[in-house]
């Protein structure tokens, strides 16, 4: 299904709709689809979308040409696919978008996903054909996948993925989030950050459980399992959140993991300045997903 963007400067535009009270350095998205196919309990885009989250993508020409404008951006930026949809390189659009992408020098393509479908462009970034290009994947305990992130290939494939592209010489992070502090979560973080850890990817963002109350009552309305809920208790400015103490104790035990596993580039996505202060962050020096 296709579908038209309000108007065309839609297509292309800058984040910046956190609250003060919330630290995320702004970044700049790619609209060319909206929705996703796989079904996380706790999916943002629920509330995006009053509950239809069915994938859709935009007119390709009209990202294109969008796309052709932003790189006359004299400042080198990241735009960020994956914001409102998976972006699952295999797809068409996405192809041809890299391939744009791939007809400048000043600014990248990022591609987030929870797919693991990355043989073509691990083809196509051979000898450095897909150089502006930078895959991330998004990963979870496997516990916490299985049971709230249905229809995802499991964390160990997305894995994979990342690690093969990232040996056919492009550009891989890594998000580890949410994190939920389940029963023996100590042990099943441990086993995924070593798993991260192999793929030889350098930047990895944390995030912890959090709900925005559209998201949690369009969650409810569609049926979805409600139990990460339990987790949430603390109101925040990105919505509800773990308890503070509670969420420091998580940042601390997975932080020192990173570390452990030799992990450089280390930053913490949608948190309080206070929290930010406690790992030694703050939004000049995150080194997050969505920017350089």
């Amino acid at each position: 299904m296709t579908i038209v963007a309000r108007t065309f400067e839609d297509t292309i535009v800058y984040f910046n709709k956190t609250p003060p009270t919330i630290v995320c350095p702004h970044f700049w998205e790619v609209r060319w689809a909206f929705g996703c196919n796989y079904d996380c309990q706790w999916c943002y885009l629920l509330g995006t979308s009053f509950g239809k989250k069915h994938f859709r993508a935009y007119p390709i020409k009209q990202i294109l040409k969008r796309a052709q404008k932003a790189f006359e951006m004299s400042t080198p930026t990241i735009f960020n696919s994956g914001e409102l949809a998976d972006a699952t390189p295999s797809h068409p659009y996405l192809i041809e978008l890299m391939d744009s992408f791939q007809t400048q020098k000043r600014h990248k393509l990022l591609l987030l996903t929870k797919s693991a479908d990355v043989d073509q462009l691990c083809k196509d970034g051979e000898q450095g054909r897909r150089s502006n290009t930078i895959y991330s994947c998004t990963v979870n305990a496997r516990a916490v996948s299985s049971r709230w992130e249905l229809g995802s290939p499991p964390p160990e494939m997305r894995l994979l993925a990342l690690k093969k592209v990232i040996q056919a010489g492009m550009e891989g992070r890594c998000r580890l989030d949410p994190v939920v502090p389940i029963v023996r979560w100590h042990t099943g973080y441990t086993d995924i950050i070593e798993r991260i850890a192999e793929t030889g990817v350098q930047r990895v963002t944390v995030g912890t459980l959090r709900g925005l109350t559209r998201t949690i009552n369009f969650a409810r309305k569609c049926g979805k399992d409600m139990t990460w809920l339990d987790y949430l208790t603390e109101r925040s400015g990105w919505g509800l959140k773990m308890k503070y103490e509670r969420r420091k104790q998580v940042y601390g035990f997975v932080i020192d993991k990173l570390k452990e596993a030799g992990i450089k580039e280390i930053g913490i996505c949608k948190e309080t300045p206070e929290m930010d202060t406690e790992f030694g962050l703050s939004e000049h020096s995150l080194k997050c997903n969505c920017v350089w």
